[in-house]
C-alpha cells in the first residue's frame, strides 16, 4: 500500500513537471503573438492553441501557473488555536498572499496526517510569508513554554491552557509592527484566485479554536501585557528563501 502511494506520487510529480514545461513553451508561443510582425504573431498564436488543445491546458491553468504556495506546519491537525490563526493571517495580508488551513498526509505508513498552512501568492511572497511564519510562530511558542514555565505553574491545565492562549494573543498584537517592516510587492489577485480555483476547488471555510472568550480577570490580562512585552522582543532575519527571496525584501 505504501510502495503504491509512492509510486503514484512520483508519477503526479513527473505529470506535474512536464505540465510544467508545457506551459512555458505555451507562454512563449503567447509571448511572440504579441510581435509586430503579423505573419510571426499568427504562427506563434496557432502553436499556442495547438499546444493547449493538445496537452488540456486551459486558460485557467496558464493564469494558475504564475502563483504558487508554501505549506508551514501548523499547531494543530484540525482546529487551530485564535492566536495562531491571526498570526497566519496578518502574515498573509501583509504579503499579498491568500491563506488556506488544510491537512496533509505525514506518515503513508501510519496513516498520521498534519496541519499546514499553505500560503498562496505570486513570485517569492508565498516562500517569504512561509518563512516568517515558521520563524515567529516557534519564537511565540518558545514565549508561551517559557510563559507557562515561570507564571503559570500552580494553574489547572485547563486555565493554564487559557492563559498561555492570552499570553499569545498579546504576543502577537506586538509582532504585527515587526511583520509590517517585511511587506511585500504587488499582489496578482487574479494568478491567486486561478491557482485556489484549479487547486482547492471544494475549499471551504474554516474554523479556529477560541480558549479565550471575551472577559479577562486581572491575572489574565496580564498573562496579555507579558505576551505583549515577549512579542516586542521577536526577531526576523531578512536572509531567507535564496537570493530571490532576499532580491524581494526591502
Amino acid at each position: 500500500m505504501v510502495s503504491a502511494l509512492r509510486a503514484w506520487q512520483a508519477k503526479m510529480t513527473s505529470k506535474a513537471a512536464m505540465t510544467d514545461k508545457i506551459i512555458d513553451k505555451i507562454k512563449k508561443c503567447l509571448a511572440l503573438s504579441a510581435s509586430s510582425n503579423e505573419h510571426e504573431a499568427a504562427a506563434a498564436l496557432r502553436q499556442a492553441q495547438k499546444l493547449m488543445a493538445a496537452h488540456g491546458i486551459s486558460d485557467l491553468d496558464l493564469q494558475a501557473a504564475e502563483a504558487a504556495e508554501k505549506r508551514s506546519r501548523a499547531g494543530a491537525i484540525k482546529y487551530p488555536a485564535n492566536w495562531e490563526t491571526a498570526l497566519a493571517d496578518k502574515i498573509a495580508e501583509t504579503f499579498g498572499c491568500r491563506l488556506i488551513f488544510g491537512r496533509s498526509l505525514l506518515d503513508a505508513a501510519t496513516g498520521v496526517y498534519a496541519g499546514n498552512w499553505v500560503f498562496i501568492g505570486t513570485g517569492a511572497a508565498p516562500e517569504i510569508a512561509g518563512y516568517a511564519f515558521e520563524v515567529l510562530f516557534r519564537q511565540a511558542r518558545v514565549g508561551r513554554s517559557e510563559h507557562i514555565k515561570s507564571r503559570l505553574t500552580r494553574c489547572h491545565p485547563a486555565n493554564k491552557t487559557r492563559r498561555a492562549d492570552i499570553y499569545c494573543e498579546g504576543w502577537v498584537r506586538a509582532v504585527t509592527a515587526l511583520i509590517t517592516r517585511f511587506a511585500g510587492g504587488e499582489t496578482h489577485q487574479a494568478a491567486i484566485d486561478a491557482y485556489v480555483a484549479k487547486h482547492y476547488p471544494a475549499l471551504r471555510s474554516a474554523q479556529s479554536r477560541d480558549r479565550i472568550g471575551d472577559r479577562l480577570r486581572p491575572n489574565e490580562a496580564m498573562d496579555y501585557v507579558h505576551g505583549q512585552r515577549g512579542g516586542r522582543d521577536a526577531q526576523l532575519s531578512r536572509g531567507v528563501g535564496g537570493a530571490e527571496a532576499r532580491k524581494a525584501l526591502p
